[in-house]
């Protein structure tokens, strides 16, 4: 069935909600921070959709009670209880009805198709990918990954970038691998990050630290794709990109400390914080105590 034929679905589009679901989000955050990633808090009280499909692969997380959903896919029922944590998938641009019976009260991933697409070329040589529809299954790991982004997001209220796009990249792979049409077969990148390249990727990361950071800008300078220089920078330096920013900028905040010249709110963001509780919990995180008693002691 055409696309044409039937609403679509995603990225809380106000004209696209109501046609849909009787409410809109409660929550919906779409920023140039969480690249490939849109994430929806839904809560809804049971309702029976009209024929659509999704504009975004959608990864459900219910954090509500239990709920009997149906889903009609090509004219035939599938149905499933929806048990406290379990993820369902829903994939982009297949028509489908869904009815649910109880409130429903999910966590929502949006996971752009060009992001998959993108996965996919890199582990089957592919640009032809497909997830299988699920509606309702244990899965920890998808589970882990969405409710760190929701943590991060809820206490951050910004997020860091890199974080972000690390979790999208990790959880794209996760799907191809276990939950698309396509195999398990992926391309082996040995060995780490030659030390001219990392060289280069530090000190662009020391030059910017004020900066929100780019997975995406880091991977080009070490002319990888993000999912490979993820997994070769953490073998050439033991950490993820993102833990190395951060460790970076709470050592930048140690010598301004020093200097005695700006406040902490100032601090805060000249090293690439949001703010200055952004900052304390880092940096009591790393040192095991706050940048004020740090600077006592």
């Amino acid at each position: 069935m055409s696309e044409a034929k039937f609403p679509v679905a995603g990225a809380s589009q106000e004209n696209d909600c109501p046609q849909i679901h009787p409410e809109l989000p409660k929550l919906a955050i779409e920023r140039a921070i969480w690249t490939g990633i849109i994430l929806e808090h839904h809560r809804q009280p049971p309702f029976e959709t009209p024929e659509y499909s999704m504009r975004y692969n959608l990864i459900g997380i219910n954090v509500g009670h239990n709920f009997l959903m149906e889903q009609k896919i090509d004219g035939r029922w599938h149905s499933g209880q929806v048990f406290p944590g379990a993820i369902g998938i829903f994939p982009f641009n297949i028509s489908s009805v869904l009815r649910w019976h109880g409130e429903m009260n999910v966590f929502s991933f949006n996971i752009k198709h060009e992001l998959l697409v993108r996965r996919a070329i890199e582990l089957f040589n592919t640009e032809q990918v497909e997830l299988v529809p699920h509606i309702s299954f244990q899965e920890p790991l998808i589970q882990q990954i969405g409710l760190a982004l929701t943590a991060e997001w809820q206490f951050n209220k910004i997020g860091c970038r890199i974080y972000a796009e690390t979790m999208a990249n990790a959880l794209a792979v996760h799907l191809l691998r276990h939950y698309s049409t396509q195999g398990h077969r992926t391309v082996n990148y040995k060995g780490g990050i030659c030390q001219h390249k990392l060289r280069l990727v530090t000190d662009y990361i020391n030059d910017y630290l004020e900066r929100e950071l780019s997975l995406e800008e880091l991977a080009a300078i070490a002319q990888l794709s993000p999912y490979h220089f993820s997994r070769t920078f953490k073998q050439s330096t033991g950490i993820s990109p993102y833990k190395y920013v951060i460790q970076q900028r709470v050592d930048r905040a140690k010598q301004l400390l020093s200097q005695g010249k700006m406040s902490l709110s100032e601090i805060a963001i000249a090293c690439g914080f949001s703010h200055q509780s952004h900052l304390n919990r880092h940096f009591k995180r790393i040192t095991g105590v706050t940048p004020r008693t740090w600077l006592k002691s």
